[in-house]
């Protein structure tokens, strides 16, 4: 219980609060659409040790809530899905499937549409780790 508010809590809220704010960056400027990628590789990284480590003390018998603590960290998990979601407008994705109404976006806004969601992501990351250290630590 000490490790995860001791050293795993505070790597994701680096991590998450890092992203929103790249992610803030890449909206307003476009150019650093490319840094955010390797953000959001350390937002999967992150996750996974927050995943393992809860996964590690529901094992080592922290008394918590089992549903409450797996629906939390489950959470985390999908809201990976949403990083990155602008390559959906790119052109090459829309070659993939023909739709006359589907939108095909500019670098720009693939770059703003990834930033935002970013900002939504690492936001609610960070409101998952919190609600996790504080189930953890009334346990």
């Amino acid at each position: 219980m000490e490790l995860y508010h001791s050293v795993v809590y505070p790597l994701t809220l680096v991590v998450f609060g890092a992203t929103a704010i790249m992610g803030a960056v890449t909206a307003i400027t476009t150019r650093f659409g490319s840094v955010l990628a390797w953000f959001g590789t350390s937002v999967w990284i992150a996750t996974a040790i927050q995943a393992i480590a809860v996964i590690i003390g529901l094992f080592s018998g922290w008394d918590v809530s089992l549903p409450l603590v797996l629906g939390y960290a489950l959470g985390g998990v999908i809201l990976l899905f949403l990083l990155g979601i602008g390559r959906l407008g790119e052109p090459s994705a829309a070659e993939l499937k023909a739709e006359p109404d589907r939108p095909v976006l500019a670098p720009d806004q693939v770059a703003r549409v990834n930033g935002v969601a970013a900002i939504i992501v690492g936001v609610a990351a960070m409101v998952i780790a919190w609600r996790l250290d504080v189930i953890v630590a009334s346990a």
